[in-house]
């Protein structure tokens, strides 16, 4: 969104007032202030009853630290996307606040919901490649992914997908603007006199950070459906001999069957965020104050939709799959209830 850096006043913007088209306004209302926000509720609770169970089962294992790593990245997500329902909500403008809520989402939730939404990918690439080292490197995969790498991994994963969001923060600020139509002062958004330098770099990063990381979690996913298959068939074939085996190559396996089944969550409800942050950057109107503005936000309105059930979904996934995170669950609340 291009604002005036020189005089910061505001003749034609997003962030100006002016009624909303009723279809527009129907979906904003139904979708971001009524379902968005009652889903946002229920996956803020899964996501902290995520981390109570991971938390009570101690974060001494990869698998653990990255599960509890993705629940918190997620809960960042989220609490973003609920802060996103506030400011676009159609009636906001009613509260008579002298502030530009989409404005203020730009520099205070979306670029932090990008970030968390990047750390939930890196974090699940991770997840899966270690599950393919596990079938190259059986014998020696405790040795090789330790905790404290583990650690060290998801620190640099953090620090990768901050980097991003540094040429956007270093050339935007909070200031207050005149209104002419409106004859206020409104808090807002403005920009450096180097934005041309630095405008559309974090959105490009992004896009870059999600393709890559998308594609590497199909590759891994798929490498490991085969994988399962193959032990499927083989067990088919020796079930005599694989009764000896059956306690270690069982936990495995269960590890395995739940990394596909949240990668494979994941990469379907990344799709549609994807393609549009692809949309973004090689089309240049449809952004904020952009041409097409009006879809962008609706577009974005649903993809935000997606991202808050795959981050509720996590919960269904961990309890129907896991026994020892089922197990940690009744024991942290159904003994309480009882």
């Amino acid at each position: 969104m291009e604002l005036n850096h020189s005089n910061l006043v505001v003749n034609q913007s997003t962030s100006s007032y002016s009624p909303p088209l009723f279809p527009s306004f129907l979906f904003s209302l139904v979708i971001n202030s009524c379902v968005s926000t009652l889903l946002g509720i229920m996956g803020m609770t899964a996501n902290v009853i995520n981390m109570a169970v991971f938390i009570k089962q101690g974060l001494n294992s990869s698998i653990n630290i990255s599960f509890f790593t993705i629940a918190m990245s997620d809960m960042l997500r989220i609490v973003c996307i609920q802060w996103a329902n506030i400011c676009f909500n159609p009636y906001i403008d009613n509260a008579g606040a002298p502030i530009y809520f989409t404005d203020l989402y730009g520099i205070t939730g979306a670029l932090t919901s990008g970030f968390g939404c990047r750390v939930t990918l890196w974090v699940i690439v991770y997840i899966t490649a270690e599950r393919c080292l596990c079938i190259l490197f059986p014998l020696t995969i405790k040795n090789i992914i330790t905790p404290t790498r583990s650690k060290i991994i998801i620190v640099m994963i953090n620090a990768m997908n901050s980097l991003t969001v540094i040429p956007e923060y270093s050339t935007m600020y909070l200031t207050w603007k005149y209104n002419k139509d409106r004859n206020m002062t409104f808090l807002g958004v403005a920009f450096n006199s180097n934005r041309a330098q630095t405008q559309g770099l974090s959105a490009l990063m992004h896009v870059i950070l999600v393709v890559i990381g998308l594609c590497c979690v199909i590759v891994l996913t798929s490498i490991l459906v085969i994988h399962l298959r193959r032990q499927t068939k083989w067990r088919m074939k020796n079930s005599a001999e694989s009764k000896q085996r059956s306690s270690v190559s069982s936990r495995d396996r269960k590890s395995e069957v739940l990394v596909v089944t949240v990668a494979t969550s994941m990469v379907i409800s990344y799709i549609p965020l994807t393609c549009t942050s692809l949309v973004t950057v090689f089309m240049p109107e449809f952004y904020m104050g952009g041409k097409y503005y009006s879809i962008f936000r609706d577009t974005w309105a649903m993809i935000y939709l997606f991202g808050i059930v795959n981050s509720t979904s996590t919960i269904i996934i961990y309890y129907t799959m896991n026994l020892k995170y089922k197990n940690t669950f009744k024991e942290l609340f159904c003994s309480k209830i009882n």
